[in-house]
């Protein structure tokens, strides 16, 4: 019995609530007409677009991909941007659930 108190003692005293030191933020998504994303790879990479309806794919910026890279237009209802994750989302027709995809590893523009 006498050892078990100082044993309970260092337990105590060694666990805490460290929980406000892994605050996470909330992402602040964005309306955007646009996202560009380019993967560019020694096979020629791939470049995608992200077009809001009615948003022209000349009016949008993108990274610059080579004549093997290949290319993909995704036309969308809603897009939205957060910039402090590199996360976007977009429903494909108005009554979707928001799809995410992140662009950390890839060139990004969006506006």
């Amino acid at each position: 019995m006498k050892y078990l108190i100082p044993i309970l003692l260092v337990l105590i005293s060694c666990s805490s609530d460290d929980s406000t030191d892994y605050q996470q933020v909330a992402p602040t998504y964005k309306n955007v007409n646009y996202v560009t994303i380019t993967n560019e790879t020694t096979g020629g990479g791939s470049q995608f677009f992200y077009l809001k309806s009615g948003f022209s794919e000349s009016n949008a910026d993108s990274c610059y991909c080579d004549d093997g890279c290949s290319k993909e237009i995704i036309e969308v209802a809603e897009l939205q941007f957060d910039d402090q994750t590199m996360n976007f989302r977009y429903k494909l027709t108005a009554s979707d659930n928001y799809t995410t995809r992140s662009s950390t590893d890839w060139c990004t523009r969006f506006k």
